[in-house]
């Protein structure tokens, strides 16, 4: 039944229904189809969302937004522009860099494109770059943001894998480094080929000048880190200790008022109500598969190949870098991670080590199309095509999949952090 299930949401998607809809109907199809009462359904999707680790996400969607609309992403760019700018295609260099400091505050891939975005590609165009590259190197730049702690996506795993949070986040952040690395080295080999603009060395008084200005919103993820290791605040109530910072700096910068915080609430409405819709849609369709005991019956069937670790995590890498082509990231988590899940520990697979791999694949799918969400929200803003962006990024998204491909057979780059603070698990 899991491939019927499976090929008729990609039916409904397909045309043009959104996830959270798509998902529940086929829920509610498999409730009626089972013979159980209806309730379940209300049941499910309230039950899917009692969680007060889940209040995490919309309060890490408010602290991005108010960065964005408080001038802190532009203090960011700036800061970012002092370090590396006079690098070979500086300000691609930049774009970079400035999505390694902004991941650490916001915690979402879209939030980095949208926000930082606008200043990127902008500054980009002006200095001589072509739209479309522009686009393409912000795009695959702010697919480091839900690698890099604060993560929604590690957020959401943790909810559904029962993993540590903490342990999440920290199993992200040399993955992070590491996409940014291969980014940057990728930007620096094409700059080779083509004739990218250079900026002018800064000098060390301006250096010092923008870190100055920066400091306040750099120190947030010495805060959000330090919070959770030290253990005076949960994952939640660090979300919350984010926003208030983040506000708290917006309006001492003077570059928010109520109209900005207004938007920046509005922003984290909408975004929070589609992510949290497909939760507890989700939630339904959950059921069914622990209702008709499908993973254990995966899992049986997979033990029964007798494969390898290895070629497992091929084969389920190859699946993940599909469906990233054409689902959301939310929709990837919660509709896969439960029944790959049992799978990879019984095949003595780290949870935490398999979390990050997910999330690195689905990142590479927002590179890809046709559902490339990074793509298209660069491309809006570049006022380019989509599939001129798309072009653009196949290099980067190449080097992120060599990436992803040491990450996979290699888990003590995930684990290192993990168990260096928290021990191993058990």
């Amino acid at each position: 039944m899991i491939a019927v299930y499976g090929l008729s949401l990609l039916a409904l998607l397909a045309l043009g229904l959104p996830v959270a809809a798509a998902i529940l109907l086929i829920g509610v199809f498999a409730v009626l189809l089972a013979g159980v009462p209806a309730s379940i359904i209300a049941e499910r999707m309230i039950f899917g969302l009692d969680s007060f680790l889940l209040i995490a996400i919309p309060l890490f969607l408010f602290m991005g937004n108010l960065m964005n609309v408080s001038g802190i992403t532009g203090r960011i760019f700036t800061f970012a522009g002092a370090l590396v700018g006079h690098w070979r295609a500086g300000l691609a260099q930049v774009n970079v860099v400035s999505s390694v400091i902004f991941s650490g505050m916001s915690g979402s891939a879209l939030a980095d494109a949208a926000g930082l975005g606008a200043i990127e590609i902008e500054a980009m165009r002006k200095a001589g770059y072509r739209p479309a590259y522009a686009a393409a190197i912000t795009a695959a730049s702010s697919t480091i943001g839900p690698i890099m702690p604060p993560s929604i996506a590690s957020i959401l795993y943790a909810f559904i894998a029962d993993v540590s949070v903490g342990r999440m986040f920290l199993a992200g952040i040399v993955p992070a480094f590491l996409m940014m690395f291969v980014l940057m080295l990728t930007v620096h080999l094409r700059a080779g080929k083509e004739d990218l603009p250079r900026s002018p060395k800064t000098p060390n008084r301006d250096r010092l000048r923008s870190l100055v200005v920066a400091l306040p919103a750099l120190f947030i993820p010495v805060v959000l880190i330090g919070g959770m290791r030290t253990g005076l605040f949960t994952a939640t109530e660090l979300a919350a200790v984010g926003v208030f910072y983040a506000a708290v700096l917006g309006f001492a910068y003077r570059e928010m008022g109520g109209r900005e915080f207004v938007e920046a609430s509005r922003n984290t409405a909408l975004q929070a109500g589609g992510i949290l819709l497909i939760v507890a849609a989700a939630h339904v369709f959950a059921w069914i598969l622990a209702h008709e005991q499908i993973p254990q019956h995966l899992t049986g069937y997979i033990v029964s190949l007798d494969l390898a670790t290895w070629q497992f995590l091929i084969i389920i890498n190859i699946v993940l870098l599909f469906l990233g082509m054409l689902l959301d990231t939310t929709a990837i988590l919660i509709l896969v991670a439960p029944v790959l899940v049992p799978v990879v520990v019984g095949l003595g697979v780290d949870p935490v080590h398999f979390g990050i791999v997910m999330i690195v694949n689905m990142m590479i799918g927002l590179l890809t199309p046709p559902v490339g969400m990074a793509l298209f929200v660069t491309a809006r803003i570049a006022n380019v095509s989509a599939m001129a962006v798309a072009r653009e990024a196949a290099p980067y998204a190449l080097a992120l999949f060599a990436l992803l491909m040491v990450i996979t057979f290699t888990p003590q780059i995930v684990l290192f952090l993990p168990e260096l603070v928290y021990g191993t698990a058990n």
